[in-house]
């Protein structure tokens, strides 16, 4: 189908370079366009014959063969083995044969520039439907998923892993997000099944298919990110601009993408001063922290909170907190917390004492004082 805009732009861009008169009808025989202005919307009967039947081209020699035809020739303008429609030129054939195969093939080129610029804007327009779905709505229609994943051409049975990037500036310097994420794709590895998006000025988006089976474990994806971003964090460097790289959960639904999209969220939002490539799989402890009501943590440890004093309290805490980051070694979070080892033990021993539990020795017992140092540092 040949839109009448288009039509009637190409009838002006021809004016400029010829004075045959030229009309263009659509696939029911109706002139859409023309250099007499007359002529638009009416019934054009060769033209009709063209499309609907095994003609390619009529040749009118006298106007008394067709009421209202004027000698000339008319072809099928066709796209991709289809008739789109017909395209006539006016005047004597022997003389404008030539002119009327330039102005079909320009015609056709034109169409065929339109119909590819309208498919780019479509998948384009899909692509963003898709990727919002996957952002913002947590129960999404699974069927819409995947018929648009089809329309995409997106295999769903291959594992991908979100990675957000959050593009940071040096002083003035800033990158632009379109300009990063040409780069990102250049990026050795970006494979035609990855789908990536600039979701605003300081944040990229990208759905990275990676390997994980029989030949690859668990492991060896990080190392093959690592490589695949090795290239923008270098383009970065050289404009005076670095970025972070949050990592989500490893996915082979697109009913679960929603989730793997809000790991590399919560990463952001709460990780302090990271820096480089930021894997969700080494801050999952902390992650299911988050989900534990504060209410329910009340309910268990008030009680603790009521008879420890603020003192107290404010050690336990700066402990805990020493310890986790360390996984419970004595020397390096004594360093950590600028004190000799020995005060560190004696303070770890009146705590013991006081709960009746040691984390050390107690994989229960740990999980206990974990909990508790969650609701006591809040």
């Amino acid at each position: 189908m040949i839109e009448p805009e288009l039509a009637k732009k190409f009838i002006e861009r021809l004016t400029q370079y010829t004075e045959y008169n030229i009309n263009i009808m659509n696939e029911s025989g109706v002139i859409i366009a023309s250099r007499d202005p007359a002529r638009i919307g009416t019934y054009h009967e060769v033209a009709d014959r063209i499309i609907h039947g095994e003609q390619d081209m009529i040749v009118i020699r006298d106007e008394k063969e067709f009421p209202g035809v004027l000698p000339g020739i008319n072809m099928a303008i066709t796209h991709q083995g289809r008739k789109e429609g017909v395209i006539g030129v006016t005047g004597d054939p022997d003389r404008i044969h030539e002119v009327a195969l330039i102005t079909r093939l320009a015609m056709e080129t034109m169409l065929r520039y339109e119909k590819q610029q309208e498919e780019i804007r479509l998948r384009r327009n899909r692509k963003e439907h898709f990727l919002n779905i996957l952002t913002q709505k947590e129960f999404a229609d699974s069927s819409e998923l995947r018929g648009i994943a089809r329309q995409l051409g997106l295999d769903e049975s291959l594992v991908r892993v979100p990675v957000v990037c959050r593009l940071i500036g040096a002083g003035n310097t800033t990158a632009d997000p379109e300009e990063a994420l040409e780069e990102l794709r250049r990026g050795k590895g970006h494979w035609i099944q990855d789908f990536s998006a600039v979701l605003d000025e300081t944040h990229l988006l990208v759905y990275k298919t990676v390997k994980v089976n029989g030949r690859k474990n668990f492991v060896d994806y990080r190392e093959e990110l690592a490589e695949y971003l090795e290239h923008i964090r270098n383009w970065l460097h050289r404009k005076g601009a670095r970025a972070v790289f949050y990592v989500g959960s490893l996915q082979t639904s697109f009913t679960q993408y929603y989730y793997s999209y809000r790991h590399c969220k919560w990463l952001e939002s709460h990780l302090r001063e990271p820096d480089g490539i930021v894997f969700f799989n080494d801050y999952v402890r902390e992650y299911f922290r988050t989900l534990v009501p504060r209410q329910e943590l009340m309910r268990a440890f008030i009680i603790y909170a009521q008879e420890m004093p603020e003192d107290s309290r404010q050690q336990f805490v700066e402990m805990m907190r020493a310890f986790e980051e360390t996984n419970y070694n004595l020397s390096e979070s004594a360093a950590r917390l600028y004190i000799h080892k020995n005060t560190l033990i004696y303070r770890y021993n009146k705590f013991k004492d006081m709960l009746g539990v040691d984390p050390l020795e107690s994989s229960l017992d740990r999980g206990f004082m974990e909990l508790l140092y969650m609701y006591l540092a809040k």
